[in-house]
């Protein structure tokens, strides 16, 4: 790039003076935001989409997603005997940990595959890895609606005897629906359906329970990440196919993620909830602010509101997000933290993970494509120099899943088959909506 966009030179360059933090109660406002915020006499000018030099950008992109990521998955992650992804990959080895296989990145494995064949390649082998993956998953899908055990063998037998939870479902459902796009087989579309519906139904009896933050299950809890994983695989199926029952699903779930999680003291996102929709009186719950999973939410919120052309969703998400990530933002060694334990007390977790990093540049890009925002522009391109500089290790067979706070002690066992691939591919397919479109706001919103 021929300007420097880390964390250190916007320092430098006091790049940070104007920006401040959006409050909440600006949730009714334009997310474009005040230009000003970004300029002023001293202070570096508001980028604008020239300067995120999106063909360079792209081909750096294609080159790690086909160059990289693909070709080590092929040797090193997918069981091509049996079936699905062994993860558990020393990324400085090479060498497997274990063969286990997981009902998330069988699901996730699934929709990376099936998207790259929908967006990019229609290489038959792509289908192939996918096929494999279902036929190995699904005869394992409880008969009796209950959730996945949360991991197997590489024969395909549950680690454990105990139900594993929500997401594996979900998961599954999500790539299930990618995959009926690519090869025409409907039925696994509507299998797809039924499991999230099935998985919604069990979410709203008030016996269900979900451990959270302790050993002991909440009884009927309403957790920000199932709405989360919720409006993303219900958009996704209502971009195939219109259904009530499933804009229904989605609707409440933006409400829930935009209304009842937010904390009415300290206004962040609390993790947990009440049943009821309603704080829950155990402090620990409420001091917690998961902002990882509150900017991805955000971000999801944002897509939904694209599928429905509503710019009055848009922006309520859009104003949160970005008050997310200010708040989630480490100023001394850049990228974001993904959780405030206290917020009254300012008690961090000092861990950095990739896929916060990713999601928020997911969530920057809605607001690049849609209003050109200057804000998500520099967020963007600071996030993106982040993940370079941190992350991505030319030694290692697959980027660092997560670290320290300064990224000097970091995890070693994952080679993780969902964000980064969903985060190289969705942002290629944006910048080319945006080149498209004469580099500037996509105009969906203008009244």
């Amino acid at each position: 790039m021929s300007k420097d966009y880390s964390r250190r030179a916007f320092i430098r360059q006091q790049a940070f003076a104007g920006l401040g933090v959006m409050g909440l109660g600006a949730l009714g406002c334009t997310s474009g935001g005040d230009n000003r915020r970004d300029t002023g006499v001293g202070h570096a000018a508001a980028p604008t989409i020239a300067d995120m030099e999106l063909p360079a950008r792209r081909e750096r992109y294609h080159t790690a997603l086909f160059d990289g990521f693909l070709p080590n998955m092929d040797q090193y992650v997918i069981d091509h005997e049996l079936g699905g992804f062994m993860c558990n990959v020393n990324i400085a080895t090479r060498k497997l940990e274990t063969t286990d296989k997981r009902a998330w990145f069988e699901g996730r494995g699934m929709w990376t595959y099936a998207f790259l064949y929908n967006h990019f390649e229609q290489n038959p082998a792509y289908l192939e890895v996918v096929r494999k993956s279902r036929d190995f998953i699904l005869p394992r899908l409880p008969a009796d609606g209950r959730f996945y055990p949360t991991s197997f063998s590489k024969e395909g037998e549950p680690r454990s005897t105990g139900e594993g939870d929500i997401y594996g479902n979900l998961f599954v459902a999500e790539g299930l629906a990618e995959y009926a796009k690519a090869s025409g087989e409907r039925e696994y579309f509507e299998q797809a359906k039924e499991i999230v519906l099935k998985a919604a139904d069990r979410y709203d009896r008030d016996d269900y329970t979900y451990a959270y933050k302790s050993d002991n299950p909440l009884p009927g809890p309403r957790i920000l990440g199932h709405w989360m994983i919720l409006i993303s695989v219900s958009t996704q199926l209502l971009k195939q196919e219109a259904d009530p029952q499933i804009q229904a699903l989605a609707d409440r779930c933006a409400t829930a993620i935009l209304t009842h999680h937010i904390n009415g003291e300290h206004g962040l996102v609390n993790e947990a909830i009440g049943h009821d929709l309603k704080p829950l009186a155990d402090p620990v719950a409420l001091q917690y602010a998961d902002l990882g999973h509150g900017c991805e939410s955000f971000a999801f919120v944002m897509a939904y509101a694209v599928f429905r052309k509503d710019a009055a969703l848009f922006d309520r998400a859009a104003t949160l997000f970005k008050h997310h990530v200010e708040v989630a933002t480490d100023p001394v060694y850049g990228g974001h933290f993904t959780a405030l334990p206290n917020t009254d007390e300012y008690q961090w977790t000092l861990t950095k993970a990739r896929w916060v990093q990713e999601e928020i540049l997911i969530g920057a890009l809605h607001l690049i494509e849609h209003r050109a925002d200057p804000w998500a522009i520099r967020r963007f391109l600071e996030t993106d120099a982040y993940i370079q500089e941190k992350f991505v290790r030319p030694e290692y067979a697959f980027v660092i899943d997560s670290g320290d706070r300064k990224l000097e002690k970091h995890s070693q066992v994952r080679a993780e088959n969902y964000h980064r691939p969903r985060q190289l591919m969705v942002s290629m397919l944006a910048f080319d909506r945006i080149k498209a479109n004469g580099y500037k706001p996509s105009g969906l919103f203008d009244a």
